[in-house]
């Protein structure tokens, strides 16, 4: 059964839990962002959005807990589908430099949106109480934009136009960069546009790597 004919079977009342609990993870998803996961209680999750007390057991029947995997999957499946994305439509004329800045953009873009940023804050703060499943899935992600990253390098470097070094850790140097940014600008002085500031940062490094990689 492809997607389109999957989507014409749902009915109403199918259609109206998704955006039940799409609303419940939106609803979840800010305020475990502001007061954490401890400090929310299921009342006030449900009363965001005007559902009954208890109603919110019927689409997440593990309760908070559950709620709290739901967003913090959701996030971070959604990330690796847009960066993949990015990295596949890649212009391959591009320079080196021009790739790798606008790798870079487009992943601030994505993160620093209002939905990501708290889920990030969620992931961050929240921690402890991830599965050792999900925190491995996690990783496993992270790798897997890794490998795409360095699988582009290595096409450069075949080209002779970066010399012959490990790709995956040039990889890894690159997202290394971004992410202390990240965590600096975002998580710690909480700025979330990309400003001159965070543009001169990302053309230096680009820079700097290239200095190093040619």
């Amino acid at each position: 059964m492809n997607e389109s004919t999957h989507k014409k079977k749902l009915t109403s009342r199918d259609l109206q839990a998704i955006e039940r609990k799409k609303q419940l993870l939106d609803s979840a998803r800010n305020l475990f962002a502001e007061k954490g996961f401890h400090n929310t209680s299921t009342k006030e999750i449900n009363r965001a959005i005007g559902m009954a007390d208890g109603l919110m057991y019927y689409y997440f029947p593990e309760g908070k807990q559950q709620i709290l995997d739901a967003v913090i999957q959701e996030a971070t499946e959604s990330k690796a589908e847009f960066i993949s994305q990015i990295l596949q439509n890649v212009n391959p004329d591009d320079s080196v430099r021009d790739m790798l800045v606008g790798i870079v953009r487009s992943m601030w873009a994505l993160i620093t949106t209002d939905s990501n940023r708290k889920a990030l804050l969620i992931m961050f703060h929240e921690q402890p109480l991830l599965k050792k499943e999900q925190t491995s899935w996690i990783v496993d992600t992270f790798h897997s934009v890794v490998e795409q990253i360095a699988d582009l390098l290595d096409e450069r470097v075949q080209r002779g136009e970066l010399r012959p070094l490990n790709c995956r850790l040039m990889a890894r140097q690159l997202s290394a960069l971004f992410q202390s940014y990240l965590f600096e600008r975002v998580f710690i002085l909480g700025e979330h546009e990309l400003d001159e500031d965070s543009e001169r940062y990302f053309l230096m490094n680009a820079d700097f790597l290239l200095e190093c990689w040619k």
